[in-house]
């Protein structure tokens, strides 16, 4: 529901819901806010946790999600903004007006590649104290991985990210957490792209095109490149896609930096077009069928934005782990979510929820 005003003073059918589910008085949208407000971030993100520990058990990826590797994106995203509203979490920037604006934003880890896509974990960013600027999305994404690994240990075989991330001390992370890095490669004013452009202007590393549907790639792959402060070799793939698009020719230059020596340069084609997963299947979902960029309560955003969270993995594992064949099926998840409000109209919601067992 895109707000709380929506849930606690919509018509009939809603208050049906809510007594379907809720024993005792219905609470008011203030309760509920306050409530919010009280609980304890570290709770809910244990509640997420242990989510994630039940999936790692029942060996979820244990095929990987691509060409054999579980893959996770990582990127930040911001939730919501204002000028006239904030809270001690807040981040500050100046609009071009040089009004004050406030905003929250995260920096979240999810699979990407084969479903089910599940959200492993996600950090919020924290605002300056003192003279300092507020923290930035890779100090965040460095924390994040350091928490994932210390808590779950080996959640992934490779990170894929964006230019952003291309980051000797962000590299040095995943290399200390067990992780592999492949990560997109675009300005052309470093290093490391001109000495693997010159290289490749010369011939060296051109391997054998291939074709993924309509797109036909040429691709050049080289090792043992060096970056400033970086303790590892990198390898540096450059790809030329073209294809056509109502008949006209089109084309696309894709360059990528990776720590994984032994995966084919298909593979890492897949990982680094699969980074759009996070904001197709992860950031596009929750902002419009979870309403993650609404305000439901500022004093609470992080512990409503990790229920957002656990509520869509729970999905995502429902539809993808629970109705087999789910994806033939051509059921949209908007007609699925429609599907469980209905049945939360039914009276047996009660005895479901509130067994003896708890």
């Amino acid at each position: 529901y895109d707000s709380f005003h929506t849930v606690f003073s919509a018509p009939e059918c809603m208050s049906k819901r809510l007594k379907n589910c809720i024993q005792g008085r219905i609470p008011k949208v203030d309760a509920v806010r306050d409530l919010l407000s009280r609980i304890d971030p570290e709770e809910i993100r244990r509640i997420h946790e242990e989510t994630v520990d039940t999936m790692k058990r029942n060996r979820v990826f244990r095929e990987g999600t691509i060409g054999g590797y579980v893959v996770a994106g990582i990127d930040g995203v911001e939730l919501f903004s204002s000028t006239k509203k904030a809270c001690p979490e807040c981040l500050r920037r100046k609009t071009q007006s040089g009004q004050t604006e406030w905003f929250h934003r995260s920096v979240v880890c999810m699979t990407v590649g084969k479903a089910p896509h599940v959200i492993l974990g996600q950090e919020m960013l924290k605002p300056k104290d003192g003279s300092g600027k507020d923290e930035g999305e890779l100090t965040g994404g460095k924390r994040l991985i350091e928490r994932l690994r210390k808590r779950h240990g080996h959640f992934a075989d490779v990170i894929v990210a964006d230019a952003l991330y291309l980051n000797a001390p962000f590299i040095k992370t995943l290399k200390e957490n067990g992780l592999e890095g492949v990560i997109r490669l675009k300005d052309e004013r470093r290093l490391l792209f001109q000495d693997a452009e010159s290289l490749f202007h010369r011939g060296e590393g051109k391997k054998k095109s291939f074709q993924k549907g309509k797109k036909k790639a040429e691709v050049w792959d080289l090792s043992g490149f060096e970056m400033p402060n970086c303790p590892y070799r990198l390898r540096v793939v450059r790809y030329h896609e073209t294809w056509k698009e109502k008949g006209k020719n089109k084309e696309r230059w894709m360059w990528l930096v990776t720590t994984l020596e032994k995966a084919g340069y298909e593979v890492l084609w897949e990982m680094m077009n699969h980074r759009w997963d996070i904001e197709e299947n992860g950031f596009h979902q929750l902002k419009t069928y979870y309403h993650a960029k609404h305000c439901y309560c500022h004093g609470a955003t992080e512990v409503i934005w990790n229920l957002l969270i656990i509520g869509f993995n729970m999905r995502e594992i429902y539809l993808y782990r629970r109705i087999h064949g789910f994806i033939k099926r051509g059921i949209s998840r908007k007609s699925v979510s429609r599907i469980f409000c209905d049945d939360l109209q039914t009276e047996k919601v009660k005895n479901i929820l509130y067994e003896e067992s708890g």
